[in-house]
């Protein structure tokens, strides 16, 4: 059950976000490169003109930890600028990623090097903040998963990033915004993924403790989420932030750019779906 370690999850929540001061340390270098793809969205079609910041698939789960200096640079392979904004980090301002304003944008064949030490645990994404609805509508957009500096003892870390995209029924893009739907609640999505996938599956061991990441990137949806088959659920942190004391429930509801994590204790045998 959970509350055999019900005091290391209220020990996540209410010192998550802590800053620790660690000692120096080497920076994580990672990269990722900006760049257009076609891929297969829907089994059997192939959807043309996708931006990742990948050059086969969704943009990468980004790990780093809390603490730790990390050191990202992104490669501009497409035919437009573009930049990365960390989205819910606390870093240095001329880190942020915002053209004109913190940096100029990453030019067509440059690169960017991006240099700073996550303060705060949580779950974040990073996104484009050059013809950012486009750019995001295709794809552009990935999670930010700051570990924290002590392992808080899950058995998995499942993070999911969830989205919609606007195809018609041939896989290929539509228009990215109707105006009429536009001057409303906005022009929605036609096909909702997760991981870029309609049906994708995570493992995770049987009566383990889990802890599911999911974070919306969609540019408009509000999404009504639910965990459904595991032994016991609880929510443990919104939008990045450790709740004071985790919350029983198995449903959330998230606006386009915002985080919750659950923690779930897996079933011994049947299959947990979220």
């Amino acid at each position: 059950m959970l509350t055999r370690r019900q005091a290391m999850l209220t020990g996540v929540a209410a010192g998550g976000a802590l800053g620790l001061g660690l000692g120096p340390a080497r920076a994580l270098p990672l990269h990722l490169r900006a760049t257009r793809l076609d891929h297969r969205v829907r089994p059997g079609q192939i959807t043309r003109g996708m931006m990742s910041f990948a050059k086969d698939g969704p943009p990468p789960i980004l790990r780093l930890k809390q603490g730790q200096p990390a050191e990202i640079t992104v490669e501009n392979a497409l035919d437009e600028v573009t930049t990365v904004h960390w989205h819910g980090l606390r870093l240095p301002n001329d880190q942020d990623g915002v053209p004109y304003l913190t940096q100029f944008p990453i030019g067509v064949g440059e690169s960017h090097t991006y240099r700073f030490t996550p303060k705060d645990a949580g779950t974040y994404w990073y996104h484009p903040h050059c013809n950012t609805f486009a750019q995001i509508s295709r794809g552009m957009a990935g999670i930010v998963v700051v570990e924290e500096a002590k392992d808080p003892g899950f058995d998995a870390d499942i993070a999911l990033m969830i989205r919609d995209f606007r195809l018609d029924m041939d896989g290929a893009f539509q228009e990215l915004s109707v105006p009429r739907n536009a001057a409303r609640g906005g022009t929605l999505g036609t096909v909702s993924t997760a991981n870029w996938q309609i049906d994708g599956a995570s493992e995770a061991p049987a009566g383990g403790l889990v802890r599911l990441r999911l974070a919306v990137t969609d540019v408009t949806r509000i999404y009504a989420l639910s965990v459904i088959g595991a032994a016991e659920t609880q929510l443990i942190a919104v939008d990045g932030h450790p709740l004071a004391a985790p919350q029983e429930t198995t449903e959330a509801r998230v606006a386009p750019g915002q985080r919750v994590d659950f923690a779930l204790r897996m079933p011994r045998r049947a299959r947990c779906r979220c």
